[in-house]
């Protein structure tokens, strides 16, 4: 990701220095630079501890597979949209650009450390996303009528949802971090408890010795 993020730097200065800022270099570039960001945020949770044990722990990694896909098919696009690309294609590519998205976004999201109480949070976003980018992707892939707006009505209510959880996840996991105190082990309680013993035996060595003193007037 580091390289992808320099090789795009270097062709959006190559192309401004040249003077011929062309559509096709600065599109490429910010293709690169947009799936460099939506991997880092799947690794960010990736290269959490916690992921180890998250029951959904194929969230950020498929996250890091449709982010690649949707920019490879972006690159094809910019640099062969003179071919005539089929239908199809563009599906494809609005399908694993939305999920790439929301699987970045639910990965940031299962970052945050949540008491037992603010859990159903987390499990609403994942619903929420889920459910939303599903919606989505159906409209794009099958192209229903639309008849009414009751469809666009439950998708707006939805990303409602969606943004009022993002903002909420981040309180709830700040007031979470009492709960969440590192508790000490058992080999580390003992390890303290020796250290102590040893300094209460230097001190009541330094008593004796301070009362065998001769006295003086």
């Amino acid at each position: 990701m580091i390289c992808s993020i320099a090789l795009s730097a270097l062709m959006g200065i190559w192309a401004i220095l040249s003077g011929d800022v062309e559509f096709r270099v600065l599109g490429t570039t910010l293709t690169i630079v947009g799936t460099s960001i939506l991997g880092l945020a799947c690794g960010a949770f990736l290269e959490n501890p916690r992921s180890q044990k998250f029951p959904l722990r194929f969230v950020p990694i498929v996250g890091i597979i449709l982010s690649v896909i949707a920019a490879l098919l972006t690159i094809w696009l910019i640099w062969a949209a003179t071919m005539g690309l089929d239908t199809a294609f563009y599906k494809i590519l609005a399908v694993s650009a939305i999920f790439a998205f929301s699987l970045s976004h639910l990965s940031l999201l299962s970052i945050a450390q949540l008491s037992r109480r603010f859990r159903w949070s987390l499990i609403t976003a994942y619903v929420v996303i889920f459910a939303l980018s599903s919606i989505i992707s159906f409209i794009v892939v099958f192209e229903p009528p639309s008849e009414d707006g009751i469809v666009l009505r439950f998708i707006g209510v939805l990303a409602v949802i969606d943004a009022a959880i993002t903002v909420m996840i981040p309180i709830f996991h700040r007031l979470s971090r009492t709960e969440f105190v590192d508790i000490p082990s058992v080999a580390e309680i003992e390890a303290k408890i020796s250290e102590l013993k040893a300094q209460i035996t230097r001190l009541e060595k330094q008593k004796e010795d301070i009362l065998s003193a001769p006295q003086t007037a």
